[in-house]
């Protein structure tokens, strides 16, 4: 519109301006030294339809000498008349277009008709070279409503673009800038660490793209996020258990401490007892037992110690055979006898068997019967009873050893697989064990692939584990 209101109508001028002298030489060319009125006036007849102009043919003093009859109203004549008018008086214009020999371009205001007009006058030869005037005139009023036209027009095409702009600002609005909001609200809630979150997008442009790239690091993060949970977890577990080892190897210290202190103590001061001569006879004697006894308390303990060593460490192999458990559970129960008896506490057998095989290692099977009946012997009181049971479970034998007037807090049952855990926290001397009857217990079941479990009763508490059963082919 900017360029229509400035420039068009300047260039419109210029270039109707430039077509009316280029036609006007043609003409000129034409039909000079014409001499046929008739065929002069329909060819300018012709060519003021073809060039919407007037034309007429004047000497160069002003005189009329042709003028094309045909539709030509009186308000032509008077422009014509107006500007041949307009050029006698601009002499310096006539003796160019003689002197030059080419057509001259003049615009003029009408003021007949207060309109703005072009003229052009070519040279032309009729009776002798260059003997007259080729007049064209051609109004300027078409262009100036044209122009006003357009402009008008420029209006609606306005309003029209306008509500075209809205229209597709908002089909962009939903093919691009809604996805790429919501890629900005996916790409926030992953620098929160929310990986769960997926972007929707399945174009195949650059924002499908970005989409699938955004999907593929949320992806990528949550997995190597998900990796460094696994890994910080299993950090901390070992963390935990190196706490735990470092208390239990403390623990172990204090134990070992304190119960090899006691009878390395004990013994020191009876040996120096019988060094000085303090006892003496029967003194001396009892003396030197009570050294003995200490000795093989000590010895028994380093045994334990260096047989869970064994078993922890992996290095004791088991030496699997075919046995009656049935008869060693009975030579146990006739070697505590005594010792049940001195105590006054009865020692009960119950069987499903007459005989019972199974498959394991004698000696370590030996070891963990020995270990739980001597424990049910410490914690049974006075009077009570200890129940061994050996029942059938058809691939499997089920032992048991239940001693019977005491329970263990449940809190503690857990706690008494610990390597020198007791139930009596001062660790009295007086009771012979070291805390590693269970510990012992639980490697060798294991190492059979038994199942174990230590529980308490209405009455009492219970331990009862499985050894696999050797075939009736194999016994034979």
């Amino acid at each position: 519109m900017l360029f229509q209101n400035i420039f068009f109508e300047d260039f419109y001028l210029s270039k109707r301006t430039k077509d009316l002298a280029n036609d006007s030489v043609e003409f000129t060319k034409l039909y000079a030294y014409q001499n046929n009125d008739i065929i002069l006036n329909k060819e300018l007849f012709r060519f003021e339809q073809e060039t919407n102009s007037k034309i007429a043919i004047f000497t160069f003093d002003g005189k009329l000498k042709v003028l094309n009859n045909y539709n030509t109203s009186s308000e032509d004549i008077k422009n014509l008349a107006a500007f041949c008018e307009e050029l006698i008086n601009d002499d310096k214009l006539v003796n160019e277009v003689l002197a030059s020999g080419k057509p001259k371009a003049k615009i003029f205001n009408n003021e007949y008709s207060n309109t703005t007009k072009i003229g052009v006058l070519t040279p032309m030869s009729l009776n002798s070279k260059n003997d007259s005037i080729f007049v064209t005139v051609s109004s300027m009023q078409p262009i100036s409503e044209a122009s006003a036209v357009i402009r008008e027009f420029y209006l609606y095409l306005f309003l029209g673009f306008t509500i075209i702009g809205i229209f597709l600002s908002s089909i962009y609005a939903n093919l691009i800038s809604k996805p790429l909001v919501n890629i900005n609200k996916v790409a926030k809630r992953m620098s929160a660490m929310d990986f769960s979150v997926k972007c929707d997008e399945e174009s195949d442009d650059e924002i499908g793209d970005l989409a699938t790239t955004l999907n593929f690091l949320s992806s990528t993060l949550k997995s190597t996020l998900e990796d460094l949970k696994y890994k910080n977890r299993k950090l901390e577990e070992d963390i935990e258990k190196e706490r735990k080892l470092e208390a239990m190897r403390k623990d172990f210290v204090d134990s070992v401490s304190h119960d090899l202190k006691t009878p390395i103590g004990i013994i020191e001061g009876y040996a120096e007892g019988l060094k000085d001569g303090i006892a003496t006879g029967e003194s001396a004697s009892l003396y030197l037992d009570t050294i003995i006894d200490e000795a093989k308390k000590m010895n028994k303990l380093v045994s334990n110690m260096l047989e869970l060593s064994k078993l922890e460490a992996g290095i004791s192999n088991l030496l699997i055979e075919r046995f009656n458990i049935l008869r060693l559970i009975q030579k146990l129960i006739k070697s505590f006898t005594l010792e049940f008896e001195a105590n006054n506490i009865t020692l009960d057998l119950i069987s499903d068997f007459e005989y019972c095989y199974i498959i394991g290692d004698t000696l370590q099977l030996e070891q963990v019967m020995t270990n739980l009946i001597s424990n049910a012997l410490k914690y049974t009181p006075k009077g009570e009873k200890v129940i061994i049971e050996v029942l059938d479970r058809g691939e499997f034998v089920n032992i048991s050893v239940e001693n019977k007037g005491a329970n263990i807090p449940d809190e503690e049952l857990s706690k008494l697989y610990n390597k020198f855990y007791k139930l009596d926290k001062a660790r009295n001397s007086s009771q012979s064990s070291n805390g590693l009857g269970l510990a012992i217990v639980k490697r060798i079941l294991t190492l059979h692939e038994s199942n174990y479990k230590l529980y308490n009763t209405e009455d009492g508490v219970k331990f009862e584990f499985t050894l696999k059963k050797a075939n009736e082919d194999e016994i034979e």
